[in-house]
């Protein structure tokens, strides 16, 4: 049976004790055709490609050994990845990416994965053309972020540690850390697993092996639902990502724990909010974690981090170039 990362890597927390807007579109407007790879690759041994968010044209992706985020010209025939942002000091591993097209956003952990709680994380929101840093928000202790979505101006932050959502409000400079949670996630399943905001007013969430649908309305929560999926037996969603003119949800499973190849990419067909038909679309890739869809022109892709997570564990050994797979869909 797969292990998957959320699982995981959870594991030691309890036995010591995953870009959007309203109006995205995950769909570029350029009148030529990308000249798409393969893939995206990079020798930097210290990489290990944890989220992909893709804006204007250029792939942003967070580094999980370092902290750094890298970007990709996907312009270029041949893409070569530079830095965007440097790692910084006292946070080890960046998680979460998303970006509105001014901002880009990016979560920083040190997750412990030796039984020990973690140590500080935070939120960190960076002007996309000039690449500073212009803000940042700490996340409550003990807290792991995820995954963050953009939602009409507000941010909002899974954590992985413990099932909930974080909402940070910008403009207020305020961070509010009970904005939701359920007795419905089982934490002793697993933590957060990737959300994802549908453009249409709510998010879709990985948690327990399941998935589930939580509307919002002017940044209030609503009514928790399970989404009804025929297919798949079970749901355990790292990366995430949403096309929205399909009503299809694309994601990954992780499989860190064991030494063979078994990450997965699947896609989710919805006929109604809370009703899908999932199946897959890859596997025997090496410990998949973040997706992106992309649709370019005609063309319809599925960027697919393999982050080689065990290889940090001493499942297996990294195999270099570290890659991230484009799928044509």
């Amino acid at each position: 049976m797969q292990l998957s990362k959320i699982i995981f890597l959870l594991s030691g927390f309890f036995f010591s004790f995953v870009a959007f807007t309203s109006c995205d579109s995950n769909e570029d407007t350029g009148t030529q055709s990308l000249p798409l790879p393969a893939s995206l690759q990079s020798t930097e041994n210290t990489f290990y490609p944890e989220d992909i968010t893709i804006i204007n044209n250029t792939a942003f992706v967070s580094s999980f050994a370092d902290a750094k985020i890298w970007s990709f010209d996907l312009t270029q025939t041949d893409p070569t990845g530079e830095v965007f942002a440097q790692g910084e000091a006292g946070f080890t591993q960046a998680w979460g990416l998303k970006s509105d097209g001014t901002v880009l956003l990016s979560l920083l952990n040190n997750a412990d994965f030796t039984g020990n709680p973690p140590g500080p994380s935070k939120l960190v929101e960076y002007n996309l053309a000039s690449r500073e840093k212009t803000r940042e928000w700490d996340l409550p202790a003990n807290a792991v972020g995820h995954t963050v979505s953009i939602v009409d101006g507000k941010y909002y932050v899974g954590d992985f540690g413990t099932p909930r959502v974080f909402e940070i409000d910008p403009s207020a400079g305020t961070l509010n850390d009970s904005w939701f949670t359920s007795s419905d996630w089982d934490p002793a399943i697993s933590g957060m697993g990737g959300i994802i905001y549908d453009n249409d007013g709510g998010f879709y969430a990985s948690q327990g092996n399941k998935l589930w649908y939580l509307p919002i309305n002017n940044g209030t929560p609503g009514t928790l639902q399970e989404v009804s999926i025929s297919g798949l037996s079970s749901i355990d969603a790292d990366g995430i990502s949403w096309d929205g003119t399909n009503n299809t949800l694309y994601y990954a499973t992780n499989d860190t724990g064991d030494p063979e190849k078994l990450g997965e990419a699947f896609k989710l067909e919805f006929t109604d909010k809370t009703t899908a038909t999932g199946s897959s679309l890859i596997n025997g890739l090496n410990d998949t974690s973040g997706v992106w869809y992309l649709k370019d022109q005609n063309n319809e892709y599925l960027f697919i981090c393999e982050s080689q997570f065990g290889a940090l564990f001493g499942f297996n050994t990294v195999e270099l170039p570290f890659n991230i797979q484009i799928l044509t869909l």
